[in-house]
């Protein structure tokens, strides 16, 4: 199998090329750093322990860890890597001289032997579920344990990789240490090959947000310049679909509430200037961020086309529809606008972060539909009703509160 597997990825590579470096408009661009990718760093740099995480949202997650244990141990050198130029890019605004940053190497047998003669990590962690099988392969070769962090394993992903037992349990088995969200994520790991003894329940790294206070402040002084006294609703990270759908959602508010305003969040940088034309096609008056615009009491939308401020963001609107649910994505995280303090709605599809759906469901700080007339008037209600928005928002930050504290323990479990 992973002969067949290694083959595939040969004529996958292309592809795979293609999608990192064909450039888009507004998408940074790798670069000269492109031989990173094949495991040639442009200098040698030791690492005590290697942390990948894949893109944006993983980079992100992985920050108030990185900075925790950098804290409690300043002189370990950590190696972070990440695929996408977005995630590079988050990596060096958020992290710094904290870290060394490199591009993954690509999964070939060449590019990791390169990459682990570069750097010689004494240990892998890896963020989430990005498993390749020969970067575990290799690792294992070189006596490099790999512990996966954060890490979420649904019930549509354990049957898809069940089909594979013998691959999966293959794969798995090369993992050193699972450090697992919930009981029903361990469950499945364990399933798929992973030694129970290997597996701890440590919660979810994304409860331990970083301290809002400062986006809050940002956002009080910022809400006022932006949109005065009007009702704000955010629809953050929208995908290529679904922006038809929420301006659907905008107008229907906008029946109800005139004055409303919605910002607007793609979810990918390289879609900006995608959603600017079809605003434009829609004949919808609209503001951009990335050009400091502020928006008239004729504009509906605030287009916020820009990297690193959605806290900001949130702090800026009363309540949240999280993307990625009326599309098959799968949704987005909750918890940043729950920290916030707002309540949110979604659409049926938000499968990736049930766990988190079903705790803000059952406190009344989160609704799902997959109509988007029942997803308006939910908005109505909450945007009307500063009493009723106030109790929803506060029962969602009750809950971030309460599951916080998976740093502390994963540190622990990584460090034993």
């Amino acid at each position: 199998m992973l002969v067949i597997y290694n083959i595939l990825l040969i004529f996958l590579l292309p592809l795979a090329m293609y999608k990192l470096y064909w450039p888009k408009p507004g998408k940074p661009a790798v670069g000269r750093r492109w031989l990173e990718h094949f495991g040639i760093s442009p200098k040698w740099a030791k690492a005590d322990i290697w942390f990948h995480t894949v893109s944006v949202g993983e980079v992100l997650a992985a920050v108030p860890l990185i900075k925790r244990l950098k804290q409690q141990q300043p002189e370990l050198r950590i190696l972070l890597t990440s695929t996408t130029a977005t995630g590079a890019e988050q990596a060096q605004q958020k992290l710094g001289d904290w870290v060394e940053h490199r591009y993954a190497p690509f999964d070939l047998w060449p590019c990791i032997a390169w990459f682990l003669r570069w750097h010689q990590p004494q240990r892998l962690w890896i963020m989430e579920t990005e498993l390749w099988p020969n970067w575990l392969t290799l690792c294992q070769r070189h006596n490099i344990p790999v512990s996966l962090i954060n890490a979420r394993m649904s019930e549509r992903s354990c049957r898809r990789y069940q089909r594979f037992s013998n691959f999966s349990k293959r794969l798995y088995g090369k993992l050193d240490l699972v450090l697992a969200q919930h009981q029903d994520d361990a469950q499945r790991f364990h399933h798929l090959g992973v030694d129970a003894a290997k597996i701890v329940v440590t919660g979810s790294i994304k409860y331990d947000l970083a301290d809002p206070w400062q986006a809050k402040q940002q956002a009080s002084a910022l809400r006022p310049q932006l949109f005065a006294e009007r009702p704000v609703w955010i629809a953050a990270s929208t995908h290529k679909g679904e922006d038809e759908r929420v301006l659907e959602v905008m107008q229907m508010v906008r029946k109800q509430l005139p004055d409303s305003l919605l910002i607007l969040v793609p979810r990918h940088p390289e879609r900006f200037d995608q959603v600017a034309e079809l605003l434009k096609q829609q004949n919808i008056a609209f503001s951009r961020r990335s050009q400091q615009q502020i928006p008239d009491a004729q504009q509906s939308i605030y287009l916020a086309d820009t990297m690193g401020e959605m806290m900001l963001m949130y702090g800026c609107a009363d309540v949240a529809f999280i993307g990625g649910s009326l599309v098959k994505v799968g949704g987005h995280n909750y918890l940043e606008a729950a920290a916030m303090g707002l309540p949110c709605v979604a659409g049926e599809y938000d499968f990736n972060f049930s766990d988190i759906s079903q705790q803000l469901q059952a406190r009344g700080a989160l609704k799902l539909s997959a109509d988007t007339e029942q997803l308006a008037n939910w908005l109505k209600v909450w945007l009307s009703d500063p009493q009723q928005r106030s109790q929803a928002g506060q029962a969602g930050l009750a809950i971030v509160k309460q599951n916080q504290g998976a740093i502390d323990a994963s540190l622990k479990a990584l460090l034993a």
